[in-house]
């Protein structure tokens, strides 16, 4: 369990060192599109959940983000860990997803069922306490309030 919290805390910080925080403004779980009108920006492997829908990881305007749950890291600190995929088109409407309960889909506009980013605190892989990263991708345990 040790060498596979220490992967996490590796893929944490390489995950965050190219992404923005900029929190997802409304959320859909256990949907996403099967069609989206263009190819992913970026797709970083490995991460949280709430990585995903924290963070722009584009270097245009994001728009949405689909997060699949990869089960093999059930276990671990900050999960659900998978893959995020983030998108720069126009995000889909709800009428546009299909329903999946290993999805999440990350709206930066309110296409969401849900307000919010929906995912909660990014987590310490070592420990599971809450923080945050800061503009150089560093996460800051127990913060709240890194710019």
């Amino acid at each position: 369990m040790k060498f596979t919290t220490n992967i996490f805390a590796v893929a944490l910080t390489l995950g965050l060192a190219t992404a923005t925080l900029d929190p997802a403004s409304s959320n859909t779980k256990g949907k996403y599109p099967k069609s989206p009108s263009c190819s992913p920006a970026k797709t970083s492997k490995a991460i949280q959940a709430a990585e995903c829908s924290h963070n722009t990881r584009t270097s245009k305007t994001q728009t949405f983000a689909i997060f699949k749950v990869d089960h093999q890291y059930d276990a671990n600190h900050g999960a659900p860990y998978g893959t995020c995929e983030a998108y720069t088109c126009t995000a889909p409407t709800d009428s546009q997803l299909s329903t999946d309960s290993d999805y999440w889909t990350f709206f930066w506009n309110d296409n969401g069922e849900s307000s919010g980013e929906g995912a909660g605190c990014i987590k310490d892989p070592q420990t599971g306490v809450c923080g945050c990263e800061n503009s150089t991708g560093e996460f800051i345990s127990g913060s709240s309030s890194c710019t």
